[in-house]
Order: structure tokens, then sequence, then C-alpha cells
């Protein structure tokens, strides 16, 4: 078959008959080895005029769309690690064995009781990681109502003391590393689930039309392999029909010219060639004989004219006396002026070296042979020799018929064929256009339906999360940047509202982690599922439990093959051939269609074979031939004795070679023009004279020399060429013909003698080399259907280009998305204790005051708090919410019990006194103890005003942490 691709790689089968016939000649009975190469060489150049062009389908232009090319867009390594911890959590196989299995063309599932075990080991992985994220789902508002609880109850970080312990200022500090640290995580994650989410959504739109270009791809391949195929096995058949049709109709032909030159019967040719080249050598005699005439009765005219101009010159040239006309006369030599060569045959002393014999004479001569018939003379024998070539044709045209016949039989059957091949692709083509292309158009119609709400439930999801990282992010730039809470007056931005940013992020975890838990479960089951169940038997058909169980589902040879149900061949075995780049014969296993090697027996089953034997057969050479008379004989003596081999045509050459003039009459005119126009006043007779042989020169050399110059041209070129046409690749013509004349008798006793067997030995030969060429061309097609033809690569790559559509554009993303927010997922958990830590300790007002006033305040402050009246609670509770603040920024009514000066003094004292490392924390208050109204103040009742007073108050413990801004 012819291939598919490189078509135009494979030679025609006739490009090998000079092998083939060096080898074939090399069996003939009658020749030595020098006739078997001549033998090859006639054969190779007479079939070589009949060798089949072969045609060949025109693939220029044809483009194939589909393309395998996948830029993740930074997203490679995610998709990488994603298919890791799917290999990781799930086995390769989509399904155990033996649990799912087809009766009678319906699959039947395993009774989980029974197989429960197996199907727990197989699936165990990706069903305890779904599990995981449902039981997290369902434990997390419980979690998130207990804390809610626990807040409200001023526990769970809710109320703090408005200054720090000792080492909460460490502990802000690594929390806040380590939460920027998981921040940084979620980053990585909330922009891989948008990028993904964005390069699904471009995949899922773009995969209708990838699958459309991929069916076009597939389309264009089986279009191009059809024509291949009616290619080689109908035209290329018909055209080889053809050349072997006119290869018998010129076997007699092939036949006599082979045994002509074995017989060295081609000399006779020859001398056929020579007589009748008889007419055109006359012709050119004749125009060579009348161009002389004409030179010789120019050359005397010129003689004339010159010798009468040379007269007139040299008195006028005398008379003049100027040193001018002596120069002119001296230069030009105007004594000698003459005509070089005289072409009379009468001046002797001016045609010393014309050929010795006349032209005429040898004209004369060869008319009278023409006359004599010595053309029909020597036809005669040609026509002899030529009847042996009609013979042999007569008897060869009535075996024609039969042979063709053989052949035309042999082809009507590769047609079959390849018309069965031709329907198994236009029922694939039929399959594409019903089938497929209105799926791929129902698909597009639903995807650009439907897909936006996967996409805007993918934005949402990753909106939630940038949310939780805006949280995050804001809260630990204000936790970090900002100042302390005070109350009223406060930064938008300061530690307190880092605070609420962070609370507000786990409030957004334990409302929404739960529902986003479970969407990222049932995405990563749908996903593992898929990549198991679809993309992996995609990708790797071979030894996998799910294309096994399509392709015996599909039963893909009732498809191709319907009446041959025993055919071996799956939907895998396909995949795994077209991969390798393999014929559509090998491919498609066209086998159950026709087999190849059985290509080699048409020759002995369609009788072609027999038949060439019955052609051989009627090649004979039944009666005596006379190819030469002796009345040709002696006319072609007499023609050898004509004198035309006698005749020198090279002196032709050597004597027209030269000027016909010795001074170029043209120029002698324009220097005798020159010198009339200079000549002084006095000189008008001598300037008249000058100017009329001036222009009389010119026309000589015009009208007169320059014609004769071109006819002595013609002349020397007609002599060379006769010269070298009449020689016959001898020495001479006689020569030519005394040799070609006894070659002549050796072919007439070769013919009467060898010529029967030799024609004997010349039609097997021939009947061989038919054969061959029919072999040529089975071979040629065998060949081709095993190697070239349809090779695979294109549909290969379109089904590549699905894949890389449908499972890198859609479902790597799919993967990365669900892989990305679970990741988020996971890490909001360590986040919200460290939001929960870190909110605590960013609501503190005020540094740590040291250890004696801590413990001191926690006794003071709080031990006796619940002490109050119940009369002052609604105060408790006014100045706990709004209080208002002096400048010093700190309260002016505590409603806690009172203390002395004295027991002020001491504290403040002490204080000092343990906090001298750090005098920020010592109290730098004013010492000013003098209040107006003769002590410190005391609680006042709610209707009585308090007094208006300059002294610093304060709730003890009495610590004033200075005058300065408090971070």
């Amino acid at each position: 078959m012819r291939p598919l691709l490189g078509l135009a790689s494979s030679p025609p089968p006739l490009l090998l008959l000079p092998v083939f016939l060096l080898l074939l000649l090399q069996l003939l009975g009658h020749g030595s080895a020098e006739m078997s190469e001549r033998l090859a060489r006639k054969l190779n150049e007479t079939m070589a005029l009949q060798s089949v062009a072969y045609s060949r389908v025109n693939e220029t232009g044809l483009a194939y769309n589909a393309t395998t090319k996948f830029n993740p867009r930074g997203m490679g390594q995610l998709y990488n690690v994603t298919n890791m911890f799917i290999d990781l959590v799930q086995r390769k196989q989509a399904y155990p064995e033996g649990m799912i299995r087809l009766v009678n063309g319906t699959p039947v599932l395993a009774d989980p009781t029974s197989e429960w075990h197996i199907i727990l080991t197989h699936y165990g992985g990706l069903a305890g990681l779904g599990l995981a994220g449902i039981l997290l789902a369902a434990v997390l508002p419980c979690v998130g109502l207990f804390f809610c609880c626990c807040r409200c109850a001023g526990n769970c970080g809710a109320r703090s003391e408005p200054f720090d312990k000792k080492h909460d200022h460490c502990r802000k500090i690594m929390l806040s590393v380590i939460l920027i640290g998981f921040a940084t995580i979620l980053l990585f994650g909330v922009v891989c689930a948008f990028a993904t989410n964005e390069q699904m959504q471009e995949g899922t739109r773009d995969l209708p039309k990838a699958a459309r270009t991929s069916l076009g791809d597939v389309k264009l391949y089986l279009g191009t392999t059809k024509r291949q195929v009616e290619t080689l096995l109908k035209v290329n058949y018909d055209e080889l029909e053809l050349a072997l049709n006119v290869i018998l109709q010129a076997s007699g032909k092939i036949v006599t010219e082979q045994l002509a030159e074995s017989s060295h019967a081609v000399s006779l040719m020859n001398l056929n060639d020579i007589v009748a080249g008889l007419d055109n050598i006359r012709k050119d005699l004749k125009m060579m004989n009348d161009i002389t005439k004409e030179l010789r009765n120019n050359a005397s005219h010129l003689e004339i004219l010159v010798r009468k101009v040379r007269g007139n010159l040299l008195q006028t040239l005398t008379n003049c006396g100027t040193q001018d006309c002596k120069d002119v006369m001296h230069k030009y030599k105007i004594s000698e002026m003459t005509v070089k060569v005289d072409f009379d045959k009468y001046l002797d002393r001016y045609f010393p070296k014309l050929p010795d014999l006349d032209v005429t004479y040898v004209l004369n001569n060869i008319s009278h042979l023409m006359d004599d018939n010595i053309v029909m003379e020597v036809r005669k024998g040609m026509d002899q020799f030529m009847n042996i070539q009609k013979e042999i044709q007569q008897a060869v045209n009535q075996t024609i018929p039969i042979v063709s016949a053989s052949i035309r039989r042999a082809g009507e059957s590769l047609a079959t064929v390849a018309s069965n091949i031709i329907q198994l692709i236009d029922r694939l083509n039929i399959d594409i256009d019903k089938k497929y292309v209105p799926q791929l158009e129902f698909a597009r119609r639903h995807i650009e339906q439907y897909s936006p709400y996967r996409y805007y439930l993918g934005l949402g999801i990753s909106s939630i999360l940038l949310t939780v990282l805006m949280c995050l992010s804001f809260g630990l730039l204000c936790g970090i940047c900002g100042k302390r809470p005070d109350g009223y007056g406060d930064d938008c931005c300061n530690k307190g509202s880092g605070a609420r940013f962070l609370m507000m992020a786990v409030w957004i975890i334990f409302l929404l982690t739960s529902i986003l838990m479970i969407i990222t479960v049932v995405h990563m089951i749908t996903g593992v599922l898929v990549e198991r169940a679809i993309c992996e038997p995609l990708k790797n058909p071979s030894d996998n439990r799910m294309f096994e169980l399509v392709d015996e589902y599909l039963q893909i040879k009732r498809v191709l093959y319907p009446k041959n149900p025993h055919a071996d061949i799956n939907m895998s075995y396909i995949l795994n051939t077209c991969h390798k780049n393999e014929t559509i014969y090998r491919v498609l296993k066209l086998q159950y269609i026709i087999d190849v090697d059985s290509l080699r027996g048409y020759i002995d089953r369609y009788d072609i074979n027999q038949t060439i034997h019955q052609l051989e057969q009627k090649i004979s050479l039944s009666h005596d031939y006379k190819i030469i008379s002796e009345a040709a004989r002696e006319k072609l003596n007499a023609l050898a004795q004509s004198g035309l081999s006698d005749i020198k045509f090279y002196q032709y050459t050597e004597n027209l070679r030269d000027n016909i003039t010795n001074i170029n009459l043209e120029q002698l005119g324009s220097k005798l023009l020159d010198l009339a126009l200079r000549l002084p006043r006095g000189y008008d007779n001598v300037k008249e004279d000058l100017l009329k042989n001036a222009y009389d020169l010119e026309g000589y050399h015009r009208d007169i020399v320059n014609p004769m110059s071109n006819l002595s041209s013609l002349l020397s070129s007609s002599a060379i060429e006769l010269q070298e046409h009449i020689k016959f690749n001898h020495t001479s013509m006689a020569q030519a013909i005394h040799s070609l004349v006894d070659e002549v008798d050796k072919a007439q006793i070769f013919i009467t003698e060898s010529g029967p067997a030799h024609v004997k030995t010349l039609a097997a030969e021939f009947g061989k080399a038919f054969i061959y060429q029919v072999n040529s061309y089975l071979n040629y097609v065998i060949n081709n259907t095993l190697t070239k033809v349809g090779k695979c690569g294109p549909i290969s790559n379109a089904y590549n280009a699905t894949i890389v559509s449908g499972c890198n554009k859609i479902l790597d993303p799919f993967n990365g998305f669900w892989a990305s927010v679970g990741w988020c997922l996971v890490l909001f958990i360590p986040t919200i204790v460290l939001c929960v830590k870190l909110s605590a300790l960013y609501q503190k007002s005020d540094p740590y005051p040291g250890p004696l006033v801590e413990s001191e305040y926690l006794y003071d402050a709080y031990a006796d708090r619940d002490n109050v009246p119940l009369a002052h609670v609604h105060d408790k509770k006014y100045v706990a919410h709004g209080r208002h603040h002096p400048v010093g920024g700190y309260p002016e009514i505590y409603n806690g019990p009172a203390i002395g000066y004295s027991d002020r003094e001491h504290i403040a004292d002490a204080h000092q006194s343990s906090s001298h490392h750090d005098s920020r924390y010592s109290d730098l208050a004013p010492k000013n103890w003098d209040f107006p109204n003769g002590g410190p103040p005391r609680y006042q009742p709610a209707a009585v005003a308090p007094p208006l007073s300059t002294e610093y108050e304060r709730p003890p413990p009495y610590y004033y942490p200075g005058p300065g801004e408090r971070n």
C-alpha cells in the first residue's frame, strides 16, 4: 500500500529495472556476458519509455492543528505535589481486582459485604482522609459554640489584666512571628486557589473547541488515508496496467531491436540512415556550389571597382600634395589596395588553395545514385528486417487480450480490497459526524450554561480564604505597629484594632470552615476518582483494569469487523500501536480484510504467469529473411566511390576566414571624408574627388563586402557540418559504408543460422521482465502497507491533545484547587489558637509594672471588687464602659477601697526600690501631696459632684508610668 506519510520516499518499481535486467540477462542460454549487458541496456532503454510515473496524493498544505502544549503558569509544582499526594492516598487502579465484571455486556459489582476488606484496603487512604474532613467539619462548629460561650463568660481571652505580665512581651513577639509564618503559608494557598480556579474555568471553556480540533485532525487523517489507499490500490494499479499494456503492444519492437543489436543488424539501420540522408547531402552540396559561384561573381565585380577607385585616389592624393594627403596614401598603401581572395576559378594566381575536386562532380554522382533508386534498394532490406518485428507483434497480439484480462482481474481484486478499507474509513467518519460532533455541541452548550456556577463557587471559596487572610494581615499589622489601647481618642489602627481583626478571622473560621471543609472533601473525592477512573487509564492504557473493562464493554472488534467476531483487536492495542506511530494496517489489523503477504500470489492466482508463458510461445522466427540484396550492395559501393569522401571541406574554412579585401573600405572612406573636410581653401577639386571616392568605398563595403562576408561564413559552417555528417562515426564516408556493409553480411548469417533460437531466448527473458514489473508493484504495495501507509502520528497527537485539554487543563487545576483550599483549612486550626492568644495580649493597655505592684494590684484591685455597695453598681458599670480621662490619661473616679497618704507613699517607695532597673516603670507622678482639701480624694456620693482638684487621683496601686506615650 502507498504510504500516507513519506510517500515520495519510495521509488517506483520501474526504476529498479536496470538492476533486475542485469541479473535477468545473465540467464540467457545463448548470450555471453557481453550480450546480456546489451540486452539489459536495450530492454531498460525501451521499457524506460513506458516507466510508470505513479500518482501521489498532494499533501501540501495539510496541517494538523491539535496541540499538546500546556502552560501551568506557575502552578506546575502545585500540580506535581498534588499528584504525588493522590498517589500516596490512593492506588493507581480505579477499583480492586474482581470488584467489577461484565456479565453479558452488563457491569456487575461484587458483594460489598463479602469483599469489604478488599474495598477498605483499596480505598482506605481516600476514605480515611474524607472521613477526617467530615469529622472536622462536624466538630468545628461545636468547638466554636463552646468557645463563644466561654468568651461570653469572660474567659478564653475575653477579659485580661490591663497591664502586661512579666513575659507577655516575648510571647507577643514569638506568637506574632509564628502567625506571620502561618499567614504567609496561607497566602500561598489563597493565591493557588484563585489561580487554579481561573485556570480550571479557562480549561473548561476551551475543552469543546480543543476536542473539536482533535476530531478535525482525525477526520483529516482519515480522509488523507482514504485518498492514499485509493490512489495506491486503484489509481496506481491502473497506471501500472496501462504501462504493461503499452509494453505488450511494443513487445515485438523490443525483441526485434534486441535481435538487431545482438546480430549487428543495426548496421543495416545505419546504412538506411545514410542513404536516407543523401537528399539532404545533395541539397547541402548544391547550396555550397551556388554560394561559391556567387562569391566568384561578386569578387570579380569588386576587383574591377577597387581598381578604379585605386587609380582615382592615387591621382587625387598626388595632385593634393599636402602632408595629410601623403600620410593617408602611405599609411593605407593605396597603391596596393586589391581584393585579397579571388574566387574566380580561372585566375589561378588568386585561387591557388580551393579544394582540388570540384563540388559539381560529386553532386552529379550523388544525383545519379539517387535517380538509380539507391534509397529504395537499401530500404527493401530494412523492410525485410522489420517484417520480423511485424511477425512477432502479430503473434503477440493474439495473446495480449488474455494477458490484459488477467491483469485486469488482479486489479479488480485490489480495487475490492481498497473499497473495503475505504468503507471502513467512511464508517468511522460517519460516526464522527453523527455521534461525536453532536455530543460535543451538547457538551458545549451545557458548559457555557453551568460552568459559571462552579467558577463562582470557587471564586467565593477563594474570597472567603482571602477575607480570613486579610483579617490576619490587618490584625498583625495593627498589633505589631499600633499603639496600646487607651479608650477614647485611640488611633483606629492600635493594638486593640489588631485584636479585633484577629478575632474576626477566628469567628469567620468557626462560621464557614465546616462548609468549606465539606466542599473540599467532595472536590477531593471527585478529583481523585476522576483521575483514577478516567485520566490514568487514558494516559496509561496498558495494564489498567478500568481500560480493560472499557475494552471488554465496547468490543471495538464488533465496530470494525462486524463479520469477524474472532478478530483479536481492542482499544488498548490500537492506542499503544498508534502511540508507536505504526501504520494504519498494523493499528487496525487490516489483515482481517486482506493479508498483504497474499498479494505475492496474485500472479498465479489470476493466471498472469500462465498467460505470459503463452505469450512467450507466440514469439518466434519462422521465415528466412534477406536483409541486403546484391543491387543494394553495388549501389552502396558506388556511393563510397562517388568522391564525396575526397572533398577537403576544411580548406573552405582556412581560405575564407580572412577579410575579403586587404584594406577595410569603410575605414578608408571615413578617413577620406575627414581629410576632405580639413583641406584649406584652393583645393576644391581635390576635395570633391576625395568625397566622391569616400562615398563609393562606403557603398562598396555596404553592398558588396558585407554580403560576401556573410556568404563566406555560411559556406564555411556548412562545409564543417557536412564534413562531420558524412563520416558516420568513421574516418570517412567510404570507410563507413564498407564497414557497415560487412556488418550487415554478418547479421544476415546470424539471422539465418541462430535467429530462431535467439528470438526464443529473447521471448523468455521478456516474459520474465514483464512478470518482474508486476511483482515489483506488488512488493511495493506490501512494503509500503507494512511500513509507511497511514502512520498514526496525527491520531496519537490528537488523542494526547484531548487528554491534555481534559486532564491537564481541567483536572489538574481542579485537584490543585481542593489541595490549596484544604491546605488553608488545615492551617486554620493552629491559626485559631494563635489569634486568640495574640488578641488577649494586644488588648492590654499598660506595660508590665513590676512584680510587687502586680501582686498588690491583684490583691487590692480584684480581691475586694465584689464589696462595692449595691447602690453603686450602676455607677461602676458606667465608669467601666464610659470613664472620663484627665490629661494624664487615668480615671478620676475609682469605686474601690480608699487608701491613705502614708500608704500611698509607702507603695510608691516600694515600687521605686523594686523597679529601679527600668525607669519607665517608676512612678513619675508629681510628689505634691498637699491637696487643697487636706488629703487624698474620698469617694463621693453619686449625686454630689466631686470637687475640682489638681491632685493626681487614681485607684490603688498608685502607679504612674510616666508622661510619655505608652506603646
